[in-house]
Protein backbone atom coordinates (compact mmCIF):
# COMPACT_ATOMS: atom_id res chain seq x y z
CA UNK A 1 0.00 0.00 0.00
CA UNK A 2 1.07 3.55 -0.67
CA UNK A 3 1.21 5.51 2.49
CA UNK A 4 -0.35 8.93 2.35
CA UNK A 5 1.58 11.87 3.62
CA UNK A 6 0.16 13.21 6.82
CA UNK A 7 -2.16 16.12 6.21
CA UNK A 8 -1.24 19.50 7.55
CA UNK A 9 -3.76 21.71 9.18
CA UNK A 10 -3.31 25.44 9.12
CA UNK A 11 -4.90 27.14 12.04
CA UNK A 12 -6.00 30.69 11.49
CA UNK A 13 -6.84 32.63 14.57
CA UNK A 14 -10.06 34.68 14.60
CA UNK A 15 -7.97 37.74 15.39
CA UNK A 16 -6.00 37.26 12.15
CA UNK A 17 -9.23 37.02 10.16
CA UNK A 18 -10.51 40.16 11.81
CA UNK A 19 -7.29 42.01 10.97
CA UNK A 20 -7.48 40.92 7.32
CA UNK A 21 -11.15 41.88 7.06
CA UNK A 22 -10.53 45.24 8.72
CA UNK A 23 -7.60 45.96 6.41
CA UNK A 24 -9.64 45.08 3.31
CA UNK A 25 -12.52 47.24 4.57
CA UNK A 26 -10.16 50.15 5.25
CA UNK A 27 -8.64 49.89 1.76
CA UNK A 28 -12.09 49.71 0.15
CA UNK A 29 -13.30 52.67 2.22
CA UNK A 30 -10.20 54.68 1.28
CA UNK A 31 -10.70 53.97 -2.42
CA UNK A 32 -14.40 54.87 -2.17
CA UNK A 33 -13.67 58.15 -0.40
CA UNK A 34 -10.94 58.93 -2.92
CA UNK A 35 -13.31 58.39 -5.84
CA UNK A 36 -16.24 60.24 -4.29
CA UNK A 37 -14.17 63.21 -3.17
CA UNK A 38 -11.84 63.37 -6.16
CA UNK A 39 -12.69 67.01 -6.91
CA UNK A 40 -11.77 68.10 -3.38
CA UNK A 41 -8.67 65.89 -3.35
CA UNK A 42 -7.54 67.44 -6.62
CA UNK A 43 -7.98 70.90 -5.08
CA UNK A 44 -5.83 69.79 -2.14
CA UNK A 45 -3.11 68.61 -4.54
CA UNK A 46 -3.19 71.95 -6.34
CA UNK A 47 -3.12 73.85 -3.05
CA UNK A 48 -0.07 71.90 -1.87
CA UNK A 49 1.77 72.66 -5.10
CA UNK A 50 0.99 76.37 -4.89
CA UNK A 51 1.83 76.54 -1.19
CA UNK A 52 5.24 75.03 -1.86
CA UNK A 53 5.78 77.42 -4.76
CA UNK A 54 4.82 80.50 -2.71
CA UNK A 55 6.73 79.60 0.45
CA UNK A 56 9.99 81.37 -0.63
CA UNK A 57 8.10 84.66 -0.95
CA UNK A 58 6.72 84.22 2.58
CA UNK A 59 10.20 83.42 3.90
CA UNK A 60 11.61 86.50 2.16
CA UNK A 61 9.05 88.79 3.82
CA UNK A 62 9.58 87.16 7.21
CA UNK A 63 13.32 87.75 6.97
CA UNK A 64 12.53 91.43 6.52
CA UNK A 65 10.57 91.64 9.75
CA UNK A 66 6.98 90.84 8.80
CA UNK A 67 5.13 88.42 11.10
CA UNK A 68 4.11 85.10 9.58
CA UNK A 69 0.41 85.96 9.27
CA UNK A 70 1.14 89.32 7.64
CA UNK A 71 3.65 87.78 5.23
CA UNK A 72 1.25 85.01 4.25
CA UNK A 73 -1.56 87.55 3.75
CA UNK A 74 0.59 89.76 1.52
CA UNK A 75 1.71 86.84 -0.63
CA UNK A 76 -1.71 85.19 -0.93
CA UNK A 77 -3.72 88.34 -1.59
CA UNK A 78 -1.04 89.57 -3.98
CA UNK A 79 -1.27 86.33 -5.96
CA UNK A 80 -5.07 86.50 -5.88
CA UNK A 81 -4.99 90.08 -7.13
CA UNK A 82 -2.80 89.08 -10.06
CA UNK A 83 -5.16 86.23 -10.95
CA UNK A 84 -8.15 88.57 -10.58
CA UNK A 85 -6.63 91.17 -12.89
CA UNK A 86 -5.86 88.52 -15.49
CA UNK A 87 -9.42 87.21 -15.21
CA UNK A 88 -10.89 90.70 -15.48
CA UNK A 89 -8.85 91.35 -18.61
CA UNK A 90 -9.42 87.99 -20.28
CA UNK A 91 -12.71 86.40 -19.14
CA UNK A 92 -15.24 88.75 -20.86
CA UNK A 93 -13.53 88.42 -24.24
CA UNK A 94 -12.98 84.73 -23.65
CA UNK A 95 -16.69 84.13 -22.95
CA UNK A 96 -17.74 86.17 -25.98
CA UNK A 97 -15.34 84.54 -28.42
CA UNK A 98 -15.91 81.02 -27.08
CA UNK A 99 -19.68 81.44 -27.40
CA UNK A 100 -19.26 82.71 -30.96
CA UNK A 101 -16.96 79.78 -31.71
CA UNK A 102 -19.51 77.23 -30.48
CA UNK A 103 -22.34 78.92 -32.37
CA UNK A 104 -20.21 79.01 -35.52
CA UNK A 105 -19.52 75.28 -35.49
CA UNK A 106 -22.73 74.23 -37.33
CA UNK A 107 -22.06 76.79 -40.08
CA UNK A 108 -18.48 75.65 -40.43
CA UNK A 109 -19.62 72.07 -40.68
CA UNK A 110 -22.16 73.12 -43.32
CA UNK A 111 -19.32 74.65 -45.36
CA UNK A 112 -17.35 71.43 -45.03
CA UNK A 113 -20.40 69.41 -46.07
CA UNK A 114 -20.72 71.48 -49.23
CA UNK A 115 -17.04 70.96 -49.99
CA UNK A 116 -16.06 74.54 -49.29
CA UNK A 117 -12.98 75.62 -47.38
CA UNK A 118 -9.69 73.87 -46.68
CA UNK A 119 -11.36 71.03 -44.76
CA UNK A 120 -13.84 70.03 -47.44
CA UNK A 121 -11.93 66.79 -48.07
CA UNK A 122 -13.21 65.46 -44.74
CA UNK A 123 -16.66 65.12 -46.29
CA UNK A 124 -15.69 64.07 -49.79
CA UNK A 125 -13.25 61.41 -48.67
CA UNK A 126 -14.45 60.34 -45.23
CA UNK A 127 -18.07 61.51 -44.91
CA UNK A 128 -17.19 62.86 -41.49
CA UNK A 129 -19.10 66.11 -41.82
CA UNK A 130 -22.50 64.45 -42.22
CA UNK A 131 -22.14 62.51 -39.00
CA UNK A 132 -20.94 65.50 -37.01
CA UNK A 133 -23.64 67.74 -38.47
CA UNK A 134 -26.39 65.32 -37.59
CA UNK A 135 -25.11 65.11 -34.06
CA UNK A 136 -24.99 68.88 -33.72
CA UNK A 137 -28.49 69.28 -35.19
CA UNK A 138 -29.90 66.70 -32.80
CA UNK A 139 -28.39 68.56 -29.88
CA UNK A 140 -28.97 72.05 -31.39
CA UNK A 141 -25.46 72.93 -30.32
CA UNK A 142 -26.71 73.04 -26.74
CA UNK A 143 -24.93 70.17 -25.07
CA UNK A 144 -21.43 70.79 -26.31
CA UNK A 145 -20.55 71.95 -22.84
CA UNK A 146 -23.20 69.82 -21.12
CA UNK A 147 -25.71 72.59 -20.42
CA UNK A 148 -28.76 74.22 -21.97
CA UNK A 149 -26.84 76.75 -24.03
CA UNK A 150 -23.27 77.73 -24.90
CA UNK A 151 -23.26 80.93 -22.88
CA UNK A 152 -24.91 79.27 -19.89
CA UNK A 153 -22.44 76.41 -20.03
CA UNK A 154 -19.47 78.76 -20.14
CA UNK A 155 -20.91 80.86 -17.31
CA UNK A 156 -21.51 77.81 -15.14
CA UNK A 157 -18.00 76.58 -15.84
CA UNK A 158 -16.59 79.97 -14.84
CA UNK A 159 -18.61 79.90 -11.60
CA UNK A 160 -17.14 76.47 -10.82
CA UNK A 161 -13.63 77.73 -11.53
CA UNK A 162 -14.19 80.79 -9.32
CA UNK A 163 -15.48 78.62 -6.45
CA UNK A 164 -12.54 76.25 -6.82
CA UNK A 165 -10.13 79.20 -6.92
CA UNK A 166 -11.53 80.66 -3.69
CA UNK A 167 -11.39 77.27 -1.96
CA UNK A 168 -7.83 76.63 -3.11
CA UNK A 169 -6.88 80.15 -2.02
CA UNK A 170 -7.94 79.52 1.58
CA UNK A 171 -6.27 76.12 1.63
CA UNK A 172 -3.02 77.69 0.39
CA UNK A 173 -3.37 80.42 3.01
CA UNK A 174 -3.68 77.99 5.90
CA UNK A 175 -1.00 75.68 4.49
CA UNK A 176 1.44 78.58 4.36
CA UNK A 177 0.55 79.53 7.93
CA UNK A 178 0.53 76.06 9.48
CA UNK A 179 2.35 73.79 7.04
CA UNK A 180 5.78 74.28 8.55
CA UNK A 181 4.45 73.37 12.00
CA UNK A 182 2.85 70.21 10.60
CA UNK A 183 6.13 69.18 8.98
CA UNK A 184 8.11 69.86 12.17
CA UNK A 185 5.58 67.92 14.23
CA UNK A 186 5.87 64.96 11.87
CA UNK A 187 9.67 65.08 11.97
CA UNK A 188 9.59 65.16 15.77
CA UNK A 189 7.90 61.75 15.72
CA UNK A 190 10.90 60.21 13.93
CA UNK A 191 14.02 58.85 15.63
CA UNK A 192 16.73 61.47 15.99
CA UNK A 193 19.14 59.41 13.88
CA UNK A 194 16.84 59.33 10.84
CA UNK A 195 15.54 62.89 11.01
CA UNK A 196 18.38 64.44 8.92
CA UNK A 197 17.65 61.98 6.12
CA UNK A 198 13.97 62.86 6.07
CA UNK A 199 14.83 66.55 6.12
CA UNK A 200 17.08 66.06 3.08
CA UNK A 201 14.32 64.19 1.26
CA UNK A 202 11.72 66.84 2.07
CA UNK A 203 14.10 69.61 0.98
CA UNK A 204 14.79 67.85 -2.32
CA UNK A 205 11.10 67.19 -2.96
CA UNK A 206 10.22 70.80 -2.15
CA UNK A 207 12.94 72.10 -4.46
CA UNK A 208 11.70 69.86 -7.30
CA UNK A 209 8.04 70.77 -6.88
CA UNK A 210 8.76 74.48 -6.48
CA UNK A 211 10.96 74.63 -9.56
CA UNK A 212 8.46 72.75 -11.69
CA UNK A 213 5.33 74.65 -10.63
CA UNK A 214 6.76 78.14 -10.97
CA UNK A 215 8.67 77.32 -14.13
CA UNK A 216 5.76 75.58 -15.81
CA UNK A 217 3.36 78.43 -15.09
CA UNK A 218 5.77 81.03 -16.46
CA UNK A 219 6.49 79.00 -19.59
CA UNK A 220 2.79 78.32 -20.15
CA UNK A 221 2.01 82.03 -19.89
CA UNK A 222 4.72 82.81 -22.43
CA UNK A 223 3.35 80.14 -24.79
CA UNK A 224 -0.15 81.60 -24.52
CA UNK A 225 1.09 85.12 -25.26
CA UNK A 226 3.09 83.92 -28.29
CA UNK A 227 0.03 82.03 -29.56
CA UNK A 228 -2.32 85.00 -29.11
CA UNK A 229 0.02 87.47 -30.80
CA UNK A 230 0.58 85.10 -33.73
CA UNK A 231 -3.10 84.32 -34.23
CA UNK A 232 -4.14 87.95 -33.79
CA UNK A 233 -1.59 89.22 -36.32
CA UNK A 234 -2.76 86.60 -38.84
CA UNK A 235 -6.37 87.66 -38.33
CA UNK A 236 -7.45 84.26 -37.03
CA UNK A 237 -10.89 84.50 -35.40
CA UNK A 238 -11.30 83.37 -31.81
CA UNK A 239 -7.62 84.02 -31.15
CA UNK A 240 -8.07 84.37 -27.38
CA UNK A 241 -9.82 81.01 -26.75
CA UNK A 242 -7.24 79.28 -28.93
CA UNK A 243 -4.41 80.98 -27.04
CA UNK A 244 -5.92 79.88 -23.71
CA UNK A 245 -6.11 76.31 -25.03
CA UNK A 246 -2.46 76.54 -26.09
CA UNK A 247 -1.42 77.82 -22.66
CA UNK A 248 -3.30 75.03 -20.87
CA UNK A 249 -1.96 72.32 -23.17
CA UNK A 250 1.57 73.68 -22.82
CA UNK A 251 1.37 72.83 -19.11
CA UNK A 252 1.55 69.14 -20.09
CA UNK A 253 5.19 68.26 -20.80
CA UNK A 254 6.31 66.66 -24.07
CA UNK A 255 2.95 65.94 -25.71
CA UNK A 256 1.13 69.14 -24.74
CA UNK A 257 3.07 71.38 -27.11
CA UNK A 258 2.38 69.09 -30.08
CA UNK A 259 -1.34 68.98 -29.37
CA UNK A 260 -1.38 72.76 -28.91
CA UNK A 261 0.29 73.26 -32.29
CA UNK A 262 -2.29 71.05 -33.98
CA UNK A 263 -5.16 72.90 -32.27
CA UNK A 264 -3.83 76.34 -33.22
CA UNK A 265 -3.12 75.27 -36.81
CA UNK A 266 -6.62 73.82 -37.11
CA UNK A 267 -8.06 77.13 -35.93
CA UNK A 268 -5.97 79.01 -38.48
CA UNK A 269 -7.07 76.77 -41.36
CA UNK A 270 -10.21 78.87 -41.69
CA UNK A 271 -7.97 81.66 -43.00
CA UNK A 272 -6.25 79.38 -45.47
CA UNK A 273 -3.34 77.00 -45.77
CA UNK A 274 -0.67 79.70 -45.62
CA UNK A 275 -1.75 81.12 -42.20
CA UNK A 276 -1.95 77.57 -40.84
CA UNK A 277 1.59 76.84 -42.06
CA UNK A 278 2.81 80.11 -40.55
CA UNK A 279 1.26 79.14 -37.21
CA UNK A 280 2.96 75.74 -37.36
CA UNK A 281 6.29 77.37 -38.22
CA UNK A 282 6.04 79.91 -35.40
CA UNK A 283 5.08 77.21 -32.89
CA UNK A 284 7.90 74.91 -33.98
CA UNK A 285 10.46 77.71 -33.61
CA UNK A 286 9.01 78.69 -30.25
CA UNK A 287 9.10 75.09 -29.00
CA UNK A 288 12.79 74.89 -29.86
CA UNK A 289 13.41 78.08 -27.89
CA UNK A 290 11.29 76.75 -25.02
CA UNK A 291 13.04 73.38 -24.91
CA UNK A 292 16.61 74.64 -25.27
CA UNK A 293 16.48 78.10 -23.68
CA UNK A 294 13.45 78.74 -21.46
CA UNK A 295 13.23 75.40 -19.69
CA UNK A 296 16.94 75.15 -18.77
CA UNK A 297 16.91 78.82 -17.71
CA UNK A 298 13.69 78.68 -15.64
CA UNK A 299 13.83 75.15 -14.28
CA UNK A 300 17.56 75.21 -13.62
CA UNK A 301 18.63 72.11 -11.73
CA UNK A 302 15.36 71.65 -9.86
CA UNK A 303 13.80 69.16 -12.29
CA UNK A 304 16.12 66.56 -13.80
CA UNK A 305 14.22 63.63 -15.24
CA UNK A 306 14.76 61.38 -18.22
CA UNK A 307 12.35 62.10 -21.11
CA UNK A 308 11.32 58.42 -20.98
CA UNK A 309 10.47 58.74 -17.28
CA UNK A 310 8.53 61.93 -18.03
CA UNK A 311 6.50 60.28 -20.79
CA UNK A 312 5.72 57.16 -18.74
CA UNK A 313 4.77 59.30 -15.74
CA UNK A 314 2.41 61.41 -17.83
CA UNK A 315 0.75 58.39 -19.40
CA UNK A 316 0.22 56.61 -16.09
CA UNK A 317 -0.93 59.67 -14.15
CA UNK A 318 -3.10 60.84 -17.04
CA UNK A 319 -4.87 57.49 -17.28
CA UNK A 320 -5.56 57.60 -13.53
CA UNK A 321 -6.53 61.23 -13.01
CA UNK A 322 -7.00 62.75 -16.47
CA UNK A 323 -5.57 66.16 -17.25
CA UNK A 324 -4.81 66.87 -13.58
CA UNK A 325 -2.79 63.68 -13.36
CA UNK A 326 -0.80 64.69 -16.43
CA UNK A 327 -0.10 68.08 -14.86
CA UNK A 328 1.15 66.72 -11.52
CA UNK A 329 2.99 63.72 -12.98
CA UNK A 330 6.35 65.49 -13.13
CA UNK A 331 6.37 66.78 -9.53
CA UNK A 332 5.36 63.34 -8.29
CA UNK A 333 7.98 61.60 -10.42
CA UNK A 334 10.62 64.10 -9.35
CA UNK A 335 9.72 63.60 -5.69
CA UNK A 336 9.90 59.83 -6.06
CA UNK A 337 13.30 60.22 -7.69
CA UNK A 338 14.50 62.26 -4.69
CA UNK A 339 13.23 59.57 -2.30
CA UNK A 340 14.80 56.78 -4.33
CA UNK A 341 18.13 58.60 -4.51
CA UNK A 342 18.12 59.08 -0.76
CA UNK A 343 17.25 55.42 -0.12
CA UNK A 344 20.10 54.31 -2.38
CA UNK A 345 22.47 56.63 -0.52
CA UNK A 346 21.33 55.20 2.82
CA UNK A 347 21.89 51.66 1.59
CA UNK A 348 25.38 52.54 0.37
CA UNK A 349 26.23 54.10 3.73
CA UNK A 350 25.10 50.98 5.55
CA UNK A 351 27.06 48.71 3.22
CA UNK A 352 30.11 50.92 3.62
CA UNK A 353 29.83 50.82 7.40
CA UNK A 354 29.31 47.05 7.38
CA UNK A 355 31.77 45.84 4.72
CA UNK A 356 34.23 48.72 4.40
CA UNK A 357 35.31 50.59 1.24
CA UNK A 358 36.37 47.38 -0.50
CA UNK A 359 33.03 45.65 0.09
CA UNK A 360 34.51 42.87 2.21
Amino acid sequence: MVERAPSREILVRPRTLLVIAATALAVALTVWVFLEAWAVISWVFIAVLFAIALMPAVDWLERRGLPNTAAVSVVCFGALAIVGLLGWAVIPTLVEQTTELIEAIPGAIDDITRGRGPLGFLQSEYGLADRVREELQDQSGSTILGYSGPALGILRGIVTVVFATITIFFMVFFMLREGRRWVDAGLDLLPASSRPRWERMLAGMTRTIRGYVTGNLVISLIAGIVAYVTLFVLGVPFALPLAVVVAILDLVPLIGATIATIAAAAGALGQGIVPALIVVGVFVVYQQLENHLLQPLIYGRTVQLSPLVVLISILIAGSIAGILGALIAIPIAGSLQVVLTELIAIRRERNLARWGPEGR
